[in-house]
């Protein structure tokens, strides 16, 4: 097929259009005709068979003409043979005629006339080249095939055919034994700049209108024709070089766009009944099926045949035949006059039915466009069913989906929760909708899984049962309903196989064969990131990886498949590319997520950097919230790098979304734990109490992240000595779960126990720990197990704990523990050859360093309650029975354990250590 392509150097300005005879013609295409002198230059004696195919207003037989001339006895004669309406039939007498003069062959009269003219084409003595316009009047099967036999008789004769339709001559059942160059509506059309150009050539004024008009028209010239109303004197004035702009009191009305509808209104008024119906229904969808056209026409096949002659022939519908099956679209320049049109010309009811019926035969092709056909239709069922197949593929199309479903009533949602799903999937990222629409949201979609799963996961089974159940692990999850969340999700995981996933029936067939699998290939991505969410909040970072992992592998191989194009019917914009690196970033953002909760800080950071890199080289977006991931991820890594750029960053770019940001304590941490670098651990607390109590700009603290809160202040408060705030924290969390019983152990730590710090950190294994946990054991480890006068134990553990923090990235965790003491540990490793942290060690902050205060003696503590009720040194003494002298040394020993300078401050830290009983607890 030829295609015509810019010449090199700079483009030849087209000429002002002319008047012909009474009608206002473009200028022929100069491009164009470069690109045919070129190729029959190229080809001459081996190119015996050319096709002008268009609807009419395209310059065919001008172009042809420019092209050929019309000089029937030259040289190069070319003859014309012009195709009859009433008279189809004449063609082969004609082509005798034209051969006849030029043919060594004497034809006989009442001779077959196609057998003539093969013989006369064999008997040819010079060349000819015969252009024949107006085929569409004669093209049949039979004659299509018999010109491709012609041109094939002589090498010194050369076929042009010129028409607004033909049967088989454009098709692969010729071309498969012809060679036949096509020049089409793309070769014929004016590009964009020659639009522009033209414009400008006649001095038309621009405007945003002009601009929309000419992008309407997609370069047909009739219709740019009617836009510039060429043919108004008003508004043109004949020059010697055409027509320009007159600029008169009627330029003040020109409107392109008003001009564009106009001609569009005034075509339907030429149109017959049949093809009225037709034009105004393919205005309302995106492609007309023969099908429905038969449909609509309501008569036999020649009924059909001719409306879409008519239609296709003068530019109102243009065939689609990416299939191979033949389907129309509505031309963009009259397709928004004739939509509007059709709102008061086709009643509801015709209108749903026309959606109906697209959406049933395309749903297996163009699930996207189906979808929003059914909601159009008012076909819910259907567009649920459609949705649970292909929810990645659905959403992906945020703003088209996010239309049709926005339209949708209460009771719809209500009644198939999957819409509900998808709506707040797509809103929720969304930083103009209100707290409470999606709390409304949320609040229905409870409502409808109640409806849909009275019995939950023992509700018989349905034609989307499966993915009904992977909606109440998610919304279970978002609810704080951990342990209904993780059994939903462990019955779900073995089903999200990728093979052997059967279709699920569009309603209309019978249910009680339904398959029960999840989804198809259209939904995996979007529910293995969900599978993995539910595991990391229960814990469980081996399936989480394992199903972000498969998300990943998929991405990538949609990436890496070669893209085809849109199926069938499709209306999508974005490719299975695109989505493939929208999906990879959402797992790369959740991988780092895991990681960061995990401790592999160092696995994150590199995560991150790949995101970055994917960002900054493509135009992929994480769907839905999945982006969060990468930003609390990066929070973490820029606390651990002491990077306050990064953290700023990262904490601007999840503000907006605060309101619903589910993971939201994980960066209040990563904002308290950099700012107990910087400012001190003191303020580091009143940071994390400040954002705790903030409950206006976020929402209440997920259950599944809020031990890692209590976890977070109960360190922050061992290390300033708050021991009996940090026993509160302790005795309100379960005492069996890794991350408490080594919080109980740093609290022993840190009450100087221990003893008790060692037993209760060997009694937690590596198995089912998290990498961060594995670190905290064996810092707690070194320097319980120093202080039990262990020291190769101590040696030892330290050198693993360090290892292991070089390998994960974790060295905010050399403040978790007494840092003088764990000094100690650290220079006799040094001196061992172990390990060396010391210069890093001393290098700490000293107010972001915790301490362990030594224990009061009985007569210490006897001290410091009578000071705190008598507040003077000699009432103090009086009630003791000592001296005053006894009373000030006495708690000059105090001042020295508890690392303070005065009274207060020693009453302030006893109080937090809990270690006088009834002494009223007070707050920094």
């Amino acid at each position: 097929m030829l295609r015509t392509h810019e010449a090199s150097g700079p483009a030849p300005h087209l000429p002002r259009p002319v008047v012909e005879g009474g009608r206002v013609a473009l200028p022929s295409r100069c491009r164009l005709l470069e690109r045919m002198v070129e190729e029959t230059a190229g080809s001459a004696g081996k190119q015996r068979l050319t096709l002008v195919n268009a609807p009419t207003g395209y310059g065919k037989t001008a172009t042809i003409a420019d092209w050929l001339g019309e000089d029937s006895e030259g040289p190069l004669p070319v003859h014309w043979v012009h195709c009859s309406r009433r008279e189809p039939h004449t063609l082969w007498d004609e082509l005798i005629d034209a051969l006849a003069s030029r043919s060594d062959y004497v034809s006989r009269e009442g001779a077959d006339p196609v057998s003539t003219v093969m013989r006369l084409a064999r008997g040819l003595h010079t060349a000819v080249t015969l252009v024949i316009d107006d085929f569409q009047h004669a093209t049949s099967a039979e004659t299509d095939m018999a010109l491709a036999e012609l041109s094939a008789e002589s090498s010194l004769l050369t076929l042009v055919i010129i028409g607004r339709g033909v049967t088989l001559l454009d098709g692969p059942l010729v071309s498969a034994t012809t060679r036949v160059r096509l020049i089409g509506v793309d070769d014929l059309s004016l590009t964009p700049e020659e639009a522009l150009e033209l414009t400008r050539s006649l001095g038309v004024p621009e405007s945003p209108n002009l601009e929309t008009a000419l992008d309407r028209t997609e370069g047909w010239p009739l219709a740019i024709r009617a836009a510039l109303n060429l043919g108004a004197d008003g508004l043109y004035t004949d020059t010697a070089e055409g027509r320009v702009w007159a600029d008169g009191p009627a330029a003040h009305g020109f409107d392109p766009l008003a001009n564009l509808n106009a001609f569009a209104m005034a075509s339907l008024e030429i149109m017959t009944a049949a093809a009225k119906q037709v034009v105004l229904a393919a205005a309302q969808i995106d492609f007309l099926s023969v099908t429905q056209i038969r449909s609509i026409v309501g008569g036999d096949d020649t009924a059909v045949e001719e409306t879409l002659n008519y239609l296709t022939e003068h530019g109102f519908l243009m065939e689609v035949t990416s299939t191979g099956l033949a389907e129309y679209r509505c031309h963009r320049s009259v397709r928004a006059p004739f939509a509007d049109y059709a709102v008061g010309a086709i009643d509801a009811t015709e209108r749903k039915r026309l959606y109906s019926n697209r959406a049933h035969e395309i749903a297996a092709t163009a699930p996207f466009t189906a979808f929003r056909l059914f909601c159009a239709a008012d076909e819910f069922e259907a567009a649920e069913i459609t949705l649970a197949q292909n929810f990645t593929t659905i959403t992906d199309e945020v703003d088209g989906a996010m239309r049709a479903l926005r339209s949708l009533s209460e009771e719809v949602l209500l009644e198939h929760p999957t819409l509900t799903a998808a709506l707040l999937f797509l809103e929720t990222p969304r930083v103009g909708v209100a707290p409470s629409r999606l709390n409304f949201l949320l609040r229905v979609w409870q409502l409808g899984l109640q409806r849909r799963l009275p019995a939950g996961a023992a509700t018989p089974p349905g034609s989307i049962h499966l993915q009904l159940l992977c909606e109440a692990m998610v919304l279970n999850r978002v609810l704080g309903n951990l342990e209904d969340a993780e059994a939903y999700m462990q019955h779900i995981e073995g089903r999200l196989s990728p093979d052997h996933v059967p279709a699920l029936p569009i309603p209309g067939g019978s249910d009680a064969e339904a398959p029960a699998v999840l989804t198809g290939n259209g939904s995996l991505s979007v529910f293995y990131r969900e599978v993995a969410a539910t595991a990391l909040s229960v814990g469980d970072f081996g399936r989480a990886r394992r199903n972000l992992k498969r998300l990943r592998r998929r991405s990538e191989r949609k990436m890496s498949t070669p893209w085809h194009g849109f199926p069938h019917a499709s209306t999508r914009t974005v490719t299975d590319a695109e989505s493939g690196g929208n999906w990879l970033l959402a797992a790369l953002s959740e991988l780092a997520f895991t990681d960061t909760i995990d401790g592999h800080i160092r696995r994150a950071g590199e995560l991150v950097h790949e995101y970055d890199e994917i960002v900054a080289s493509t135009s992929a977006k994480a769907p839905g919230i999945s982006w969060v991931g990468i930003e609390i991820a990066r929070a973490h890594l820029a606390q651990e790098s002491r990077d306050s750029a990064s953290l700023a960053l990262a904490v601007d770019r999840l503000a907006p979304i605060a309101d619903r940001l589910e993971p939201w304590p994980l960066l209040l941490i990563a904002e308290a734990a950099s700012i107990r670098d910087t400012r001190g651990t003191e303020f580091a607390l009143a940071h994390l109490a400040s954002g705790l109590e903030d409950t206006e700009g976020r929402a209440p603290i997920p259950k599944a992240w809020f031990k890692y809160v209590v976890n977070f202040e109960a360190v922050l408060n061992s290390s300033i000595g708050n021991l009996a705030r940090s026993e509160e924290l302790l005795s309100e969390v379960p005492a069996d779960e890794a991350i408490f019983r080594l919080e109980r152990a740093r609290l022993a730590l840190f009450s100087g126990n221990d003893v008790e710090a060692l037993l209760i950190a060997q009694s937690v294994g590596d198995p089912g720990a998290t990498k961060r946990q594995r670190v905290d054991r064996r810092m707690i480890t070194a320097v319980a197990s120093w202080g039990c006068d262990r020291p190769t134990e101590a040696i030892n553990s330290l050198a693993l704990a360090v290892a292991l923090i070089d390998k994960y990235f974790l060295p905010a965790m050399l403040v978790s523990v007494p840092f003088e003491q764990l000094r100690e540990v650290a220079v006799a490793a040094r001196d061992a050859g172990a390990c060396d942290i010391v210069d890093a060690l001393d290098a700490i902050p000293e107010k972001s360093r915790a301490y362990r205060y030594e224990h009061l003696t009985e007569m210490e503590l006897r001290t410091l309650a009578a000071i705190s009720e008598h507040r003077n040194a000699n009432q103090a003494a009086a009630s003791l029975f000592i001296t005053a002298g006894t009373v000030k040394k006495h708690l000059a020993a105090v001042y020295k354990k508890l690392g303070v300078r005065d009274r207060d401050a020693a009453i302030l830290r006893a109080g937090r250590m809990g270690i006088l009983d009834g002494l009223p607890e007070q707050t920094a």
